[in-house]
């Protein structure tokens, strides 16, 4: 199949290019800075790379034509009422550009809300936009994404960076269903152009609905020599926050902040109908840790 992908510097964008050439599929990308795709991404040399910034329409190349599926996975832009626009901005530019040409569905990743928060309702503004052409429309909903380089495993790092770990007793406590990046890549690759998938919303998450305390202490039993003390506060301080979301790496900003806004509520699978269309058999949480503990100690041996 002929599959566009914008957002190919992304997170799961960039690992999902591997999942689609193993599978034989054409990948067309969609980058804003060509150079630097030929320069970051191993892969680069196997796909169409086509150049584009969404926030600039004129900028954007023409789609090539034939295109059975495209995948919007845009980096979320930081959630203020004026970066909000950005995304809806974006999602419009892309659609206006993909109506010029035949697409039979649009896959894309968001999140799993138990809450009115401005980053979901920002989301599905961008959703409305997408499922608003003739292109049928999937929509992947998750929670926690767990593997190397994943904005949870930087915040993971970041709280245990230093002793004693502070928390907030409501993120101590809140319920989430992690899923690892492996998984997700594959609901990802399943859903392409499969037709009982068409226009539908999907809650994709691993096999264990875990509080934040008990994932943290997994993640210091694997990676800590040592088991520091976590402190829990009665109220989530600002300064708890801003410390954590400044000690992320830029890049990862937008989607951090979605991740702590998220903490603040359970944040687990409502409708598990993917199991029906899609049986897969997702790791837990600890094993999606091992995994990227294990990729990192063979790059350390290396």
């Amino acid at each position: 199949m002929k599959v566009l992908l914008a957002g190919a510097n992304s997170y799961i964008g960039a690992r999902l290019i591997p999942t689609l050439l193993e599978k034989d599929h054409e990948v067309i990308c969609l980058v804003r800075d060509k150079d630097h795709f030929f320069k970051t991404n191993p892969l680069a040399g196997m796909v169409t790379v086509i150049s584009g910034d969404l926030l600039r329409r004129q900028s954007i190349e023409r789609f090539p034509a034939g295109i059975d599926a495209a995948y919007y996975l845009v980096n979320a832009f930081t959630q203020t009422s004026g970066f909000s626009a950005l995304g809806v901005l974006s999602a419009q530019n892309f659609m206006e550009a993909l109506e010029r040409i035949s697409c039979r569905q649009i896959i894309t990743l968001s999140d799993i809300q138990s809450h009115t928060t401005a980053s979901a309702d920002a989301r599905l503004r961008v959703e409305n936009i997408l499922s608003d052409g003739k292109s049928a429309l999937t929509v992947l909903n998750t929670t926690m994404i767990v593997g190397e380089g994943s904005t949870a495993m930087e915040m993971f790092y970041a709280l245990t960076a230093k002793v004693p770990i502070v928390l907030a007793q409501n993120w101590a406590k809140t319920r989430m269903q992690p899923i690892a990046t492996s998984d997700v890549l594959g609901y990802l690759e399943s859903v392409l152009m499969n037709k009982l998938a068409y226009n539908l919303k999907f809650d994709i998450g691993g096999p264990e609905i875990l509080a934040f305390k008990q994932m943290l202490l997994t993640y210091i039993a694997i990676y800590k020599d040592f088991k520091p003390s976590v402190v829990t506060l009665p109220f989530l301080t600002s300064q708890i926050s801003s410390s954590l979301l400044n000690t992320l790496t830029p890049v990862s900003y937008p989607e951090a902040q979605i991740l702590v806004e998220n903490l603040k509520s359970d944040t687990i699978c409502r409708n598990n109908s993917i199991k029906e269309i899609i049986p897969r058999q997702c790791l837990t949480f600890k094993r999606a840790l091992r995994l990227v503990h294990d990729i990192a100690e063979k790059s350390i041996s290396i």
